[in-house]
């Protein structure tokens, strides 16, 4: 396989529509198989919209870091700065989003996109929330020095998911992180 050329860039508030289109693509695959369609079009048609990413674009907390195969959006994560949650209390940095096009999964962008986010906050912890039932996300999250320390209630629609809280601490050490490459 050849190598796959990438750029990953930080968006800017132009990007809105087509992080919006990319969102609804990817998001439906962090969910469970049996995700009602009904309920993945309200989440989507409420939270993934133009308008909302124009906000979180123009918004100084909101860091959304972009990643463009051939010129166009092939993934993205969102960090948001000074965002804690009440079971993490030491955390204050928030992976609030982290998608690639499945088209691109195991070819090395998202460890790429991982660098970057983790550039992009320099020193302190940081949290996400992931599905708990997606294991090829928990991994790569736990190869990134992640760990499960919470749980939280997720809801899509009507459908109530059951998310993990993971957190990297700050003084993970970052030498490990090569090794995911």
């Amino acid at each position: 396989m050849t190598e796959l050329e990438f750029h990953i860039r930080r968006a800017a508030a132009a990007d809105a529509a087509a992080l919006s289109r990319l969102s609804a693509a990817v998001f439906p695959l962090g969910c469970p198989a049996n995700t009602r369609p009904e309920d993945l079009a309200e989440y989507i048609g409420r939270e993934l919209t133009p308008e909302r990413f124009h906000a979180l674009l123009t918004n100084e907390r909101i860091a959304i870091l972009l990643v463009e195969i051939g010129g166009q959006p092939a993934g993205y994560a969102m960090v948001e700065l000074g965002a804690t949650h009440p079971q993490l209390p030491r955390a204050e940095r928030e992976l609030r989003k982290f998608y690639i096009d499945a088209a691109y999964h195991g070819r090395g962008v998202a460890n790429t996109l991982m660098q970057q986010v983790l550039a992009t906050v320099g020193d302190g912890s940081l949290w996400l929330s992931v599905f708990s039932g997606n294991p090829r996300a928990i991994a790569f999250y736990t190869r990134w020095g992640f760990r499960v320390a919470g749980q939280q209630e997720f809801v899509v629609g009507t459908d109530h998911q059951q998310d993990y809280l993971m957190q990297r601490d700050a003084n993970h050490d970052t030498k490990e992180d090569t090794a995911c490459n």
